[in-house]
């Protein structure tokens, strides 16, 4: 799901009279997502701003970038706000735990296809025997 149709969906008054502001007549209420896609294509940075300012999660998304630039500052009150937060999935922005590196899964592909290789290149050689 795109975040117009994520915006769309959640506040579809918002998402028409944001058409609106722009000069633009909504004539399908159906599809608005898509309608505030076209929109941000057509106008630009201005109305994806005008579209993000309608965004259901938008305080919480303001909250987590406000408390991680705070956090520098190391006060037990920033470290307490980072902590909080740390227990929605992937909410830090890491997409690897913590405890996986991230060449684990390439090591581990190239080791199955070296093995591979070697089963099918000695499944030849007992074939050709």
């Amino acid at each position: 799901m795109s975040v117009y149709q994520y915006v769309a969906d959640n506040d579809p008054k918002g998402a028409e009279m944001i058409i609106n502001s722009f000069g633009y007549e909504v004539t399908d209420r159906r599809n608005l997502g898509q309608s505030l896609s076209e929109l941000v294509s057509q106008v630009g940075e201005p109305a994806l701003k005008k579209v993000m300012e309608y965004h259901p999660d938008r305080d919480i998304i303001l909250e987590l970038n406000v408390t991680e630039k705070s956090s520098e500052c190391g006060c037990s009150s920033c470290k307490k706000a980072n902590q909080h937060h740390e227990h929605y999935m992937n909410a830090s922005g890491s997409e690897t735990p913590k405890e996986t590196k991230p060449d684990t899964l390439a090591h581990q592909t190239n080791v199955i296809l070296v093995v591979a290789t070697l089963f099918i290149v000695t499944a030849l050689i007992y074939k050709n025997k």
